[in-house]
């Protein structure tokens, strides 16, 4: 303890400034006056550190962060004595991670979801043109100018609009903007009474009845291009079979893909299900806590009032705990695999990643070494992610089922 006292104070001396003393110079009899305090904070942090280690280690103990201090009782010169706390990581051992029973969805490609794919870019690429009809119906698209105001008739010019297209198909748009445009013409005008709900997400409408004078402008309907080579050329390809060869290989990589993801949460819920042990609630608040703050940030981003907000998160709190939990406790899960299994990611792994990389973006080589330079723990730690999901994968017991494809229109007819 001595030596610790006499060390903070040599090191006080030679960091302060006196006025009346040279720098690093100013008696020792000063220093103990004017800096017992400063002294007596050093020695604790120091001694501090020093125990809590050497505790720790004793015990066999790794902690989640720096211990906290509760209490501790010291005056230079006498024995220093405290308390703290400290979480400590849990110690595990995941069971059933090999041959872990999969079901693998394949769905194969038909011509008639070929054919839906391509309607699908065609409605992607449609035009807006003047309706042959000139009355509103379902189908239309109406260009409106509309006025609104208040339950007291006062203008809200925040929500006023000019030439803004209303979509009567598409299921969001408003019931009552659908009943009272149905069957107008251009020219005609209507109002509209809508009672907003006091959580609406948009903090100028929550809570209010707004009344909506709405002219019709133009009466529109979708125009499809025709699918034939003029329409694949502006797609890029040559002609329609390469279109239609394009439209097959890139539903095939999302087919790829989503079986990827399938196969990735079954196995996250099997081991989830399968390895259950308490984790750090430190560590699951400061998960829960990042999780709410996104999507917080989200909901302001889509125009939701702070009150609306709020009120989702008291809602959503539970799954938020719940969610966050999971995550945590998945990282030790995993983590403790990669141990096991003595997987690694090596500096050959990343460049043959780069190399890769480089090959599907020509011409910007040099953008990809900054990326590598600037990301390489992400990228390590994605890398990390494919091969232990890749050892997963290849241990697991995958019993596969072929489907033909359909589309959502397809599966609501069923």
């Amino acid at each position: 303890m001595a030596d610790e006292i006499k060390s903070a104070f040599s090191r006080i001396q030679q960091e302060a400034k006196i006025d009346g003393f040279r720098h690093g110079k100013v008696p020792m009899n000063i220093i103990k006056q004017k800096f017992a305090g400063e002294a007596k904070d050093r020695v604790v942090e120091s001694i501090i550190k020093k125990t809590v280690s050497d505790a720790l280690k004793k015990e066999e103990f790794i902690s989640v962060g720096f211990p906290v201090i509760e209490e501790f009782d010291y005056e230079l010169g006498q024995t220093l004595k405290y308390r703290f706390t400290a979480e400590r990581h849990p110690k595990i051992e995941v069971k059933d991670y090999k041959g872990i029973p999969l079901k693998k969805e394949i769905f194969k490609i038909t011509d008639k979801s070929l054919e839906q794919n391509l309607e699908v870019l065609r409605e992607r690429n449609a035009k807006l043109v003047p309706s042959k009809s000139d009355k509103v119906t379902d189908k239309s698209f109406v260009s409106v100018d509309y006025d609104a105001f208040d339950a007291d008739g006062k203008e809200l010019p925040e929500i006023k609009a000019r030439n803004y297209i209303i979509d009567l198909n598409f299921e969001n748009t408003a019931k009552e903007f659908k009943e009272a445009l149905r069957g107008l013409k251009t020219g005609d005008e209507r109002d509209v009474k809508i009672e907003y709900l006091s959580d609406y997400p948009s903090e100028i409408l929550a809570g209010k009845t707004v009344t909506f004078k709405i002219r019709v402008v133009e009466i529109k309907e979708k125009e499809l291009p025709d699918l034939d080579s003029d329409f694949a050329k502006d797609m890029g390809s040559e002609n329609l079979e390469d279109l239609k060869i394009k439209v097959k290989e890139t539903v095939e990589a999302e087919e790829r893909r989503r079986q990827g993801i399938d196969i990735e949460k079954q196995i996250i819920e099997y081991l989830l299900e399968k390895n259950k042990f308490e984790v750090p609630q430190s560590l699951v608040a400061e998960n829960e806590e990042s999780l709410i703050e996104k999507m917080k940030n989200y909901m302001k981003g889509q125009g939701a009032s702070e009150e609306y907000v709020e009120k989702q998160v008291g809602l959503g709190q539970e799954k938020f705990r719940e969610e966050a939990e999971k995550k945590i406790r998945l990282s030790y899960i995993l983590n403790s695999i990669f141990k096991n299994e003595n997987l690694t990611v090596t500096d050959a792994d990343i460049e043959e990643e780069k190399s890769k990389m480089k090959t599907s973006n020509p011409g910007r080589e040099s953008t990809v070494d900054k990326y590598f330079a600037e990301k390489k723990e992400n990228i390590m730690l994605s890398l990390k992610e494919q091969k232990l999901f890749g050892f997963l994968i290849a241990s697991a017991n995958i019993e596969t089922e072929e489907k033909n494809m359909l589309l959502k229109k397809d599966e609501d007819e069923k």
